[in-house]
């Protein structure tokens, strides 16, 4: 989904309209549905246009909508053949993964049923971590600690540094719940 406008000329004035589209396939083409009419984005409309998206995408709030535009930036000339990739990480799906797990306040529930103790990373952080995990790529937790969580951009999202995610405190999430049982 994204925005489009439409501006209008109406007694000597220019009005921009805002919409909510998303792109549909019937058959062969391509077409825009309009998903909602935004109007025009004064404050009443900036406060409709950002409910709607916080009850489409389930999150608070969604600046990136209204911020003003940034300055032309200067273009700079690359030497593509002299570019190198260094430290690649997943963020797509460990980012949407994390947003459903809080759309569905996951997170909340984790922290009232697995109180903090003396742990330097909250039990619900490493539930969180857990269940990426399984949802992005199943594997071993001998896996998610050595390879998959360096592997991801968690470490920027949650701001937990890989060496906290170790084999033993992956192991010890579980035994660790089935002891509060």
């Amino acid at each position: 989904m994204y925005l489009r406008h439409s501006t209008v000329r109406k007694d000597g004035k220019t009005h921009t309209y805002w919409r909510l589209v998303r792109s549909v396939r019937h058959g062969r083409r391509v077409v825009q549905e309009t998903v909602a009419h935004l109007g025009e984005l004064d404050a009443a409309g900036r406060a409709k246009a950002a409910l709607l998206a916080q009850q489409i995408t389930g999150r608070r709030e969604q600046r990136q909508l209204f911020e003003a535009p940034r300055a032309p930036v200067e273009t700079i000339a690359v030497r593509v053949d002299q570019v190198r990739l260094e430290r690649s990480r997943r963020f797509g799906d460990v980012w949407m993964g994390l947003t459903l797990w809080q759309a569905l306040r996951l997170d909340q529930l984790c922290e009232e049923l697995l109180p903090p103790g003396r742990e330097a990373v909250p039990w619900a952080t490493m539930v969180a971590v857990q269940v990426l995990a399984r949802l992005c790529e199943p594997s071993s937790d001998l896996d998610i600690a050595e390879d998959w969580y360096r592997g991801t951009a968690l470490e920027d999202i949650l701001g937990l540094p890989a060496e906290r995610v170790n084999d033993d405190r992956v192991i010890a999430l579980w035994t660790g719940c089935c002891r509060t049982r």
